[in-house]
């Protein structure tokens, strides 16, 4: 159903925490695979796409240019595109399942917490591949997640990790 896209460069360290939070939806088949868009890590990286699974592209670029190679090579109907950080909320999971079940097809977006109660920086884009390629997909330069989500213009569809 959902292919994860991670753009990664020696990311070792931080692929721990977000592939641990994936396994167990990959499990259950809400993740039908996660993609490694990576721009020739010479870290563990690509071992530990390799122990867990993941498909591995590589590219050259920066996070929006990863993004749409690993994007271009997903096999699942909905796309989790990650920022180059790699954050994920531990709690991602069940906001999204319930997006999926009840949103009508709208791209959506997990933000970190803000001030007020007020979503913060956006950590990813859950969108249709049909959303994203409509939207023109993942550009290179400034915040790939920001533009494709000005792009592909979310109603007030918020995850909350």
């Amino acid at each position: 159903m959902i292919s994860v896209i991670l753009p990664t460069r020696d990311s070792a360290a931080r692929l721990v925490q977000v592939l641990t939070l994936l396994v167990p939806a990959a499990v259950d088949g809400l993740v039908k695979e996660v993609v490694f868009a990576d721009a020739g890590s010479t870290d563990a990286t690509l071992a530990i796409a390799e122990d867990s699974g993941a498909r591995v592209v590589q590219v050259q670029g920066d996070a929006g240019t990863r993004l749409a190679a690993g994007a271009a090579t997903a096999r699942g109907s909905w796309i989790l595109a990650l920022g180059e950080d790699l954050t994920l909320p531990e709690a991602w999971r069940v906001p999204v399942e319930a997006h999926l079940a009840g949103g009508g097809g709208r791209p959506a977006w997990i933000a970190e917490a803000g001030l007020l109660g007020l979503p913060g920086r956006p950590l990813a884009v859950l969108a249709s591949r049909q959303a994203v390629d409509a939207a023109g997909g993942f550009k290179p330069g400034g915040d790939p997640l920001k533009a494709l989500l000005g792009r592909l213009k979310p109603r007030a569809v918020r995850l909350r990790g």
